[in-house]
Formats: structure tokens, sequence, C-alpha cells
């Protein structure tokens, strides 16, 4: 795997380097893909932030897209920030402290969901870290700009499904 949330690998997938995908190869499978996928993969999967700035234009103008609005006492900055924060939240994602990641807990003798990260290994951001990033008040940061912050990720998340079916079909022996 390339990072810990790499594409998962099955036994019809398989990589340039033997059981291993390598950022060679996830970079040959993103041709059709559109440019902004494409620098997604690369800066999440391949560790390459060479075309972050671009990477970086290309979130704040997705999400300037979206229409949002600020009111007059919110910082000029806000959606653009918005849009640097969802991008660098879903390269790299918080980990849960509780399940180290995995999005389960040894309760006892069983195996359970962990309740933390609701199974998903990874930490949803914080209301006033959201509201700090943001330089809005908690109230506003929670009622307004988290929903909008987590449709941003839903957004990342079809792309990362994205990104998986094509490393499948064009790495899928056959």
């Amino acid at each position: 795997m390339l990072t810990p949330g790499a594409p998962p690998m099955s036994a019809e997938v398989r990589g340039t380097s033997g059981q291993r995908i390598t950022p060679g190869d996830v970079a040959a499978c993103m041709v059709h893909v559109d440019r902004h996928t494409y620098l997604y993969a690369l800066s999440k999967y391949c560790l390459d932030d060479n075309s972050r700035s671009e990477l970086n234009d290309l979130a704040v103008f997705a999400v300037k897209n979206l229409g949002y609005t600020l009111t007059e006492n919110e910082p000029e900055n806000a959606i653009d920030r918005l849009g640097l924060m969802a991008l660098s939240f879903a390269i790299s994602p918080s980990r849960c402290r509780h399940c180290k990641g995995t999005g389960q807990v040894k309760v006892g003798s069983k195996v359970e969901v962990c309740r933390r990260c609701s199974g998903t290994g990874n930490m949803s951001v914080s209301v006033r870290r959201l509201a700090e990033a943001m330089g809005v008040g908690r109230w506003r940061a929670q009622k307004v700009w988290l929903p909008r912050f987590q449709r941003l990720l839903s957004d990342y998340q079809v792309r990362d499904d994205a990104v998986q079916r094509v490393i499948y079909r064009g790495l899928k022996d056959g």
C-alpha cells in the first residue's frame, strides 16, 4: 500500500512491483480522469506535491462554484480557507487515536466498531478547529460551515472511489 488510505488490493490487482502498487502505477492509471482528480490522486496516493499549487487553485475554484456566500463579519477569504482545509483533510485525514485508524476496537474477546470514529478510522474535524481555521465563531462554524465542509469531504470521497475504480481497472489481471 502506498499510504494508509491507499486503495485496497485484491488477488486480481497487481502493480509493476509484485504485490505492491507503486506511485508510477497510480499515475499511469489516471489517464482518463479529470485534472482535479488526477492531481488529487498524485498528492494523496503518490505523495507527490509538485503540483500542489495547481491542486489548491482547483480546490478553491470548485468551492467557489458552489455559490456559498459570506456575511459581512466573516473574512473575505473564508470560502478559500474552506476549500483548502477540505482538500488537506481529504489528502491526509486525522487518524482516530482510539482505534489507531483501524475502525475497530477489541472489547473483551469481541471486536466491535469504534464508536469514536464510527468505524471509519478517521476523526472528524472539531467545530473549534473549523471555527479557528475559518475565522468565524463556533456557532456559525457548526451551523453553517461544518455542513459545507462535510459536503466538500463527500465530494473528495467520490474522487477517492473513482481513483480506486480506475486503479482496479488499470491493474486488473486479465
